[in-house]
């Protein structure tokens, strides 16, 4: 389907149509990003309390956060074994404006080489809904081979309910995501890089996630 034709006036678009231009009005500008995406999920408090208790549970001491984003979790990990990498050179910014000691890197994740040490633990978290399905593995393929042996691999994604709230719809509808895939799909793909060993689908205010937790052999 094809927007509206240019020049066409702002009263003649849907509510959903303006609705999604402000997000991605709101997307390219990190700041409002950071801070405007903790409202529908409550500061991200129930994704923050199970990295939590994973963290304490694996000991981790270096901490990779693959597309780590404007470095939400960052402040989670202790900043001397931690590196958060992502794309996108504004948010990169700013999470080193708002995490000083923590270290980034602005690099596509399929191509950093890493840093000469594997870690402990590796988060993918919010990337893989924007990915089809090859570039989905190839990127927990990347995350596999930066975690050493017997490290653990957490993966968390947005995830398709057949009974999701409306809020939780629009907030999906306005995500840039379009490979948001339901319980199942999730836990074939990732089962094909590395067999998960938990899993647990949870609200993060309106927003439905699945978490999934591998380690590698």
């Amino acid at each position: 389907m094809t927007g509206p034709p240019p020049g066409a006036s702002a009263s003649r678009r849907t509510p959903a149509a303006l609705a999604r231009a402000l997000a991605d009005r709101l997307a390219e500008s990190p700041l409002a990003f950071h801070y405007l995406r903790k409202l529908p999920e409550l500061n991200y408090r129930a994704t923050k309390d199970r990295l939590r208790r994973l963290l304490a549970r694996s000991r981790a001491e270096r901490v990779l956060d693959l597309g780590c984003g404007t470095g939400e979790f960052a402040g989670l990990f202790g900043p001397a074994g931690y590196a958060g990498v992502d794309v996108h050179p504004g948010y990169v910014r700013l999470a080193a404006r708002l995490h000083p000691r923590h270290r980034f890197v602005c690099a596509d994740a399929l191509a950093w080489p890493g840093d000469g040490a594997p870690f402990d633990l590796t988060l993918v978290n919010g990337v893989l809904h924007h990915l089809d399905d090859a570039t989905a593995r190839a990127l927990l393929g990347a995350a596999l081979r930066h975690t050493r042996a017997g490290g653990t691999l957490v993966v968390i994604e947005d995830v398709d309910l057949p009974r999701a709230r409306a809020a939780s719809a629009l907030v999906h509808a306005l995500d840039h995501g379009a490979h948001i895939r339901t319980p199942a799909e999730w836990l074939r793909l990732v089962g094909e890089v590395v067999a998960v060993e938990e899993s647990e689908t949870y609200l993060s205010g309106v927003c439905p996630y699945l978490l999934m937790l591998g380690r590698k052999p």
